[in-house]
Formats: structure tokens, C-alpha cells, sequence
């Protein structure tokens, strides 16, 4: 009589592997983006329970993540609203430029101390004729990332984390703004031309022409703030 087949235990189903906890880091990042991006708007609140359901971490870090963006003055705690996105405020905005005035100009020294020829290279590519392409066909958020990456680029170069995150923190604040003055007819023309100004002087290395350029760049943005402030 033949031997009836060994049944074969059923095998357990393998355990889903578990994506790793974001960062606290990874989290805020991700908010001052969609914040710069205006993907939430100035008054938007943010929940700390939505916010960490949102992206699958405890309460404890999510009330991390809040401290760090109000630290950064991006939301501000709101009573019987919670922590909410802070409003455009175009006086404060105003000053703000006139700090990043300053920064810029220290900023643009220090990668001129440490840019080599392939830096430049780099530079003058993300400038080049896709500039102004992305203003002809009306992409704003294309033409506005050029300029982000141009300046980040230049921080990088810098090389003072210091002095970075304190750029930084500046810039994220005026994003929305700087996407609404380049709307403003005549503002992304000129524009272009400073920028390759201010890089033609650094690849000479004429640190007081490039210093000058950076002063332009942020007074004009200023003027066009103080007039057009009732539109934005």
C-alpha cells in the first residue's frame, strides 16, 4: 500500500516590511516646502494629531517638528486655533530683504574664494538661455526654482553653515513674496540681467562689482515690494 503524502505545513505569510519612521528632519523639510510652494497657504492650520497621521510619526515628534517651524517664524501658535501657517506681511518682508542684503553680499565673497572653474561652469549653465525660456512660456515655478538653485548653489560654495542657515531662514520667508514680485511687469527681466551681472563679476572676480550686484538685486526687489505692496 503506497504511503499517503506528507501534508505540508502552511507557511506563515512574510511580515510586511515596515517603512522607517521619517525624520523630524525629513518632516519639516518637507512642510517649509509646501509652505514656500504655497501648496498651504498663509492662515492654514496644522493640527499636531493631522500632522502625525499625516506622516505616520508620534505626537511627540510631530510637536518637534511644530517648535522647529515657529522657531523658523513659518507658523505661530494661535489661541483656540493651534499652530497656524503665518501670514505675507509685506513690512516685515520688506525688512527682511534689507537683512539678506547683507548676507548675500558675504555669501557672494566667500564662494568666490572657494569656486573653482567647474563651479562656474555649473552656475552659468542653470543661467543660460532656459532662463528666460521658462519667463517666455509663462512658467514662473521654473523660472523662480532657477533663481533658488543659483543662490543655493552660491551658499553651498560659501561654505559657513552659519551663515547658510541663517540665509535660509530668511529666504523661506520671503519665497512666496519673491514668487509674487516676479509676476510684477518688468521685475523677472531685470532679473535675469542682474543675476548673469552678479555672476559675470564673480567669474572675473571682482569682489566689489560682484558686491554691487548683490545690492541691486535686493533694492530693486525692495522698490518693487514698496510699489507694488497694495497688489501682493
Amino acid at each position: 500500500m503506497a504511503a499517503s503524502p506528507k501534508k505540508t505545513k502552511p507557511q506563515p505569510a512574510p511580515a510586511k516590511e515596515r517603512k522607517p519612521m521619517a525624520s523630524t528632519q525629513a518632516v519639516v523639510l518637507d512642510v517649509r516646502t509646501r509652505i514656500a510652494s504655497q501648496a498651504l497657504l498663509p492662515g492654514s492650520r496644522l493640527p499636531e494629531e493631522e500632522l502625525a497621521q499625516s506622516y505616520d510619526i508620534p505626537r511627540a515628534k510631530a510637536r518637534e517638528v511644530l517648535a522647529t517651524l515657529e522657531d523658523r517664524g513659518l507658523i505661530a501658535r494661535v489661541p483656540n486655533k493651534g499652530a497656524v501657517v503665518v501670514p505675507v506681511d509685506m513690512e516685515t518682508t520688506y525688512r527682511l530683504y534689507q537683512v539678506r542684503e547683507a548676507l548675500d553680499g558675504l555669501s557672494v565673497r566667500l564662494a568666490m574664494e572657494n569656486a573653482g572653474p567647474e563651479d562656474y561652469a555649473e552656475l552659468k549653465a542653470l543661467l543660460g538661455a532656459q532662463f528666460e525660456e521658462s519667463l517666455r512660456e509663462g512658467d514662473i515655478e521654473a523660472h523662480v526654482d532657477t533663481i533658488a538653485r543659483f543662490r543655493n548653489r552660491v551658499n553651498e560654495l560659501a561654505g559657513n553653515p552659519v551663515l547658510s542657515d541663517l540665509i535660509e531662514r530668511i529666504y523661506e520667508r520671503t519665497q512666496v513674496t519673491m514668487r509674487r514680485v516676479a509676476l510684477l511687469p518688468g521685475r523677472a527681466e531685470m532679473g535675469i540681467k542682474q543675476y548673469r551681472g552678479l555672476l559675470d563679476a564673480m567669474m572675473r572676480n571682482d569682489q566689489d562689482e560682484a558686491e554691487r550686484c548683490v545690492r541691486e538685486l535686493n533694492q530693486s526687489a525692495r522698490e518693487y515690494i514698496r510699489r507694488y505692496k497694495d497688489y501682493l
